[in-house]
């Protein structure tokens, strides 16, 4: 039987799982050509800045990358001209 918290955490999943799929599927992210990351990458960013206290995405990507060093995280200025 699941609990408040495993019901919690199963929407979240899915919440991500969608909000990925609509991003990358319908180009709401669009990866320059010569990014060797994915779509997955910058939203991960975004989340990350978008939870932390700072709100920024300079420090989310530096956060995830000394978190991850082997993860290709691309960086703040990268995220910018995504969206830019």
């Amino acid at each position: 039987m699941l609990t408040k918290n495993d019901s919690i955490a199963i929407d979240t999943a899915s919440l991500l799982a969608v909000s990925s799929e609509l991003f990358c599927k319908y180009d709401i992210i669009t990866l320059p050509e010569s990014a060797n990351y994915e779509c997955q990458d910058t939203l991960n960013v975004l989340l990350h800045a978008s939870t932390s206290s700072t709100n920024s995405l300079k420090s989310a990507s530096n956060d995830l990358k000394s978190k991850n060093p082997d993860s290709r995280i691309p960086s703040a200025d990268t995220i910018s001209c995504v969206f830019g």
